[in-house]
C-alpha cells in the first residue's frame, strides 16, 4: 500500500489487497478533514484517487482542502471510468494505523466502526457491512473494493444537471475515546472541460441530449463573442477548442488573452493576458480542473495557472526557452499533475521536443522527458556524440525536434500517459520523432514507444533523392553523391493519440491507441505494448526530397459513434488527387465509413448528441453532420475561418473562428 502525501499534511491512502477482506495498512497516511490529533489513526479514509482538492489550494494563501472533487467521467477519481451524470469514487477505511505523520494518536484496538450518511444509501450500508467484519480490529486493517457513488442533480426542464454532493460520518470507537472524521464528495457536471473533452481525447461528449440529427437544422446563433472588438487589441482569433464549465465559456486568443464569458449571454466576466502575444500568443485550449482552477500554456512556454471563476494567477511557471520553445499542446490534468508538451515556435530553428509533468498546486516540475539526444554526429545520425571524436570525419552537433503539440491521453487510473510527436523541416527525423508513446505518469519514463516512419540522415543520394545516406559509398548503386538535404519529411503527429474501447469486429471490444499523422496515415496500437493492430493508409506518403508541411492529418480527430472522424488538410505541394476531406474511419480496419468533401481544413472535430461540427479552411462557415451516416445536416456563418474545434454543452455548441489576424472570437448555436 502507498500513500499520496497532500500539501499540509493532508493525505489519502491508494492500497493494493491481497485479499477481498483485509489490507495491510501504510505506515503513513493521514485522515481527509482531520480530528482529533490524539485520536486520528484509529480511522482513516483510503482510496484510489482521492485528494481534498477544494477549495483550490492557493501558494500564495496555503490552507487544506475540506472535500473532494471530480468531474464526471474523469481519470484517477471517478473509477467508472464513464461520463454518465455520476461519480463512482474508491472509498475503504483503515483502521487501527501507527501513523507516523499524527506523532500524537497512539494507536489502539478498535472496538466499533459506525458509518453515517443519506439514509438507505446502499453503498455506505455495504461500507458499514464491510467494516464490521474488521472489528474488533487489533492490527491493522482495512475495507477493500468499496466505492460511493454521487449522482448529479437533475435533469431540470433544459435537461441539466447541478453538482451532487454526499456526506460520509465516521465513527471508530476505543477504549481511549472516539475518532470522529468527516469525508465530503462532490460530483461536478462535466461540461467540456478541456481540448480532447476527456482523458482518452475523444472529443465527442455522451452526455447532449437536447442536440440531434433530427433538429440540427433547428440551431441559430445565440450570440457572437467579437473577442477585437471586446478586448480592444488586433490579433485575437481562436483556433482553440472553447472550454465550458461554471456556466462560463473560456477561450483562448493568438492576442495571448484567456477570456472568460458567460455561458448564456457571451458577455465577458474577466480577461487575462498572458503577455505573450507578440509571439502568437495562446493558440490551444485552456483546461479546467473540477476544484475550480483554469491552466493554459502560451507561446513564451510559460504554463499559467487561474481561479476559474475570477482569472486570478495562482502560479505561473516558465518551461522553456522563449526564443525557441512553443506550447501548442493543451494542458492535459489528471491527479494532482499537469501534463504537457514542447515543440518550436517554427522550424527554423526546431527545438529539442519534451514532455513535462508539473505539479497542479505549486506549478512546480515534477519530471521532463527528452525525446532527442542532446547531440548527434551529422554523418550518423543514429550516433550520439558529446564531441567530434565521437563522430570519426563527422561533427557532433546539437540534436533537434520531437516536439509534442499534441495534447496527451491517460489511461483510466491516471497511471500512464500516451503522447505523440511530431517532425521538423529543416532537421532530419531522430531520436524519439515521429512516434507514440506510453510514458510512466510518475516518473516519466518510458514504457515503449514505437516510430511510424524510419529516422532519417542529413544526406539524401543526388541521382535518388529518395535515398538517405551517410555519404557517398551509401549511394553507390545509384551512382550519384550523397549531397546535404535541404528540407526534411516533416512527418509526425500534430494531434492526438485518442485511446479508445471500440468495436473489435468479431462481436467484442478492445482497448485501442490511434493517432492520425501528417505522413497521411492512420495508426492503431495495442495500448498494452504498442504493437500494430492496423494502419490505414488515407493518402499516399509523400517521397523526399518531397515534405509533409502542414500534412493530411492536422486538426483534432473525435471517436463518435463507433467511429473515427477526422477533417483532412493536404501535403505540399498539394495532392493532385487529394481524399475527400472529412472522412469517418471504422475501428476495425480503419476504412472509410462515410466521407464528405468540405475542402482542406486544419479543424479539430467536435461531437454530441450524434452530431459532427467542423470548420474548413475554404470558406467562413462551420458544418454540422450526421455522425452516423455523414448526412451533412446544417452550414453556418462564420466571420472568418473556423480551425477551432467545437464543444457541445447542453444543447449549445460553441466553437472559436479566426487565424491569426485581425477577426478573432466566439459563437454559440442553439435551439431557439
Amino acid at each position: 500500500m502507498r500513500c499520496e502525501r497532500v500539501l499540509l499534511s493532508m493525505s489519502v491512502c491508494v492500497f493494493v489487497v491481497t485479499s477481498a477482506a483485509r489490507a495491510d495498512c501504510p505506515p503513513s497516511c493521514a485522515i481527509p478533514g482531520g480530528s482529533n490529533p490524539a485520536l486520528d489513526c484509529q480511522a482513516e479514509f483510503a482510496g484510489q484517487g482521492l485528494r481534498l482538492n477544494f477549495p483550490a489550494f492557493d501558494p500564495a494563501h496555503p490552507k487544506p482542502g475540506k472535500e473532494v472533487r471530480c468531474f464526471d467521467g474523469d481519470a484517477g477519481c471517478d473509477v467508472d471510468d464513464t461520463a454518465n451524470n455520476a461519480c463512482v469514487f474508491d472509498v475503504d477505511v483503515c483502521l487501527r494505523n501507527s501513523d507516523p505523520a499524527l506523532p500524537d494518536c497512539t494507536a489502539a484496538d478498535v472496538t466499533g466502526v459506525s458509518v453515517s450518511g443519506t439514509a438507505g444509501d446502499p453503498d455506505l450500508a455495504a461500507l458499514q457491512s464491510a467494516l464490521a467484519g474488521l472489528v474488533p480490529a487489533t492490527s491493522n486493517v482495512c475495507t477493500s473494493g468499496r466505492t460511493l457513488t454521487v449522482p448529479l442533480k437533475g435533469p431540470d426542464a433544459l435537461g441539466r444537471f447541478k453538482p451532487g454532493k454526499k456526506k460520509v460520518s465516521l465513527k471508530a470507537m476505543t477504549a481511549a475515546g472516539t475518532d470522529a472524521d468527516v469525508l465530503k464528495l462532490r460530483c461536478m457536471p462535466r461540461g467540456w472541460p478541456a481540448h480532447g473533452y476527456d482523458h482518452r481525447n475523444t472529443r465527442a461528449t455522451p452526455l447532449e441530449t437536447t442536440l440531434s440529427p433530427a433538429n440540427a437544422s433547428g440551431l441559430v446563433l445565440k450570440w457572437d463573442l467579437d473577442l477585437n472588438a471586446q478586448i480592444g487589441a488586433s490579433a485575437n482569433a481562436v483556433t482553440s477548442t472553447p472550454t465550458v464549465g461554471n456556466g462560463l465559456v473560456y477561450a483562448t486568443t493568438w492576442g495571448g488573452f484567456v477570456v472568460a464569458a458567460k455561458q448564456k449571454t457571451g458577455g465577458i466576466k474577466w480577461k487575462y493576458d498572458t503577455q505573450s502575444g507578440t509571439v502568437n500568443g495562446v493558440e490551444s485550449s485552456a483546461t479546467l480542473t473540477a476544484d475550480g482552477r483554469l491552466v493554459v500554456g502560451d507561446s513564451r512556454s510559460v504554463m499559467h495557472c487561474l481561479a476559474a471563476t475570477s482569472g486570478k494567477l495562482l502560479w505561473k511557471t516558465p518551461i522553456g526557452d522563449p526564443t525557441v520553445d512553443h506550447i501548442w499542446a493543451s494542458p492535459t490534468v489528471v491527479g494532482n499533475r499537469v501534463y504537457i508538451g514542447i515543440a518550436s515556435h517554427n522550424d527554423n530553428p526546431c527545438t529539442h521536443g519534451r514532455l513535462v509533468a508539473l505539479d497542479l498546486d505549486t506549478g512546480t516540475v515534477l519530471w521532463t522527458l527528452k525525446l532527442v539526444p542532446d547531440r548527434i554526429c551529422d554523418s550518423d545520425t543514429s550516433i550520439a556524440c558529446t564531441s567530434d571524436a565521437d563522430c570519426g570525419t563527422g561533427t557532433c552537433v546539437e540534436a533537434r525536434g520531437a516536439g509534442v503539440t499534441a495534447t496527451v491521453a491517460t489511461d483510466p487510473s491516471g497511471s500512464f500517459v500516451y503522447a505523440n510527436t511530431v517532425g521538423c523541416f529543416t532537421f532530419p527525423s531522430v531520436g524519439d520523432e515521429d512516434s507514440i508513446l506510453k510514458v510512466d505518469a510518475a516518473t516519466g519514463g518510458v514504457v515503449w514507444k514505437t516510430r511510424v516512419d524510419p529516422p532519417e540522415q542529413f544526406g539524401a543520394c543526388a541521382n535518388d533523392g529518395s535515398i538517405q545516406c551517410r555519404n557517398s559509398a551509401d549511394c553507390a548503386f545509384v551512382s550519384g553523391p550523397c549531397t546535404r538535404t535541404g528540407a526534411h519529411h516533416d512527418f509526425g503527429f500534430l494531434n492526438g493519440p485518442l485511446l479508445v474501447k471500440a468495436d473489435d469486429g468479431v462481436g467484442g471490444t478492445r482497448e485501442l491507441v490511434v493517432s492520425g499523422s501528417k505522413d497521411g496515415s492512420l495508426y492503431a496500437r495495442d495500448p498494452a505494448d504498442g504493437s500494430e493492430v492496423w494502419t490505414r493508409a488515407v493518402a499516399p506518403k509523400p517521397v523526399t526530397p518531397a515534405f509533409a508541411g502542414f500534412g493530411l492529418f492536422n486538426g483534432g480527430i473525435g471517436f463518435v459513434s463507433d467511429r473515427f472522424v477526422a477533417a483532412l488538410n493536404d501535403f505540399v505541394p498539394p495532392l493532385a488527387s487529394p481524399p475527400e476531406h472529412l472522412q469517418a474511419f471504422s475501428p476495425v480496419d480503419g476504412s472509410t465509413m462515410w466521407q464528405d468533401e468540405i475542402g482542406a481544413s486544419w479543424g479539430s472535430v467536435g461531437a454530441g448528441g450524434g452530431l459532427v461540427v467542423v470548420g474548413t479552411l475554404q470558406s467562413h462557415v462551420v458544418y454540422v453532420y450526421d455522425a452516423a451516416t455523414g448526412t451533412r445536416l446544417a452550414t453556418f456563418a462564420m466571420p472568418d475561418t473556423v480551425t477551432s474545434g467545437a464543444s457541445i454543452v447542453d444543447g449549445t455548441i460553441y466553437v472559436g473562428y479566426g487565424v491569426a489576424g485581425a477577426t478573432g472570437g466566439v459563437r454559440a448555436f442553439g435551439l431557439p
